[in-house]
C-alpha cells in the first residue's frame, strides 16, 4: 500500500484535510505502519480504517461452478 493510496482511503472516509496532512507527516517521519496510523486516527477522534488490511481475509478465493451439472 503506497501513501497515495493511504491518503485517498482517509479522504474517503471524511477525515478532515488538517488531520490527513499530520497523518502525512507522521508517515513520513516514522514509516508505514497501519496499526499506528489507526491508533493516531482514533486518537484524533475517528474510527480506525486500516483494521481490515492486515486481515489474510482478502487472499480467500471462494469459486463458484457456472455449469449446471444434472444429477441422477
Amino acid at each position: 500500500m503506497k501513501i497515495a493510496d493511504i491518503l485517498f482511503e482517509m479522504q474517503s472516509n471524511y477525515v478532515a484535510e488538517d488531520d490527513i496532512l499530520l497523518i502525512e507527516n507522521y508517515i513520513k517521519e516514522n514509516g508505514l505502519n497501519l496499526t499506528k496510523i489507526d491508533q493516531k486516527l482514533e486518537e484524533l477522534g475517528y474510527d480506525a480504517i486500516f483494521d481490515d488490511f492486515d486481515s489474510n481475509d482478502y487472499s480467500i478465493v471462494q469459486k463458484i461452478q457456472h455449469r449446471k451439472h444434472l444429477s441422477d
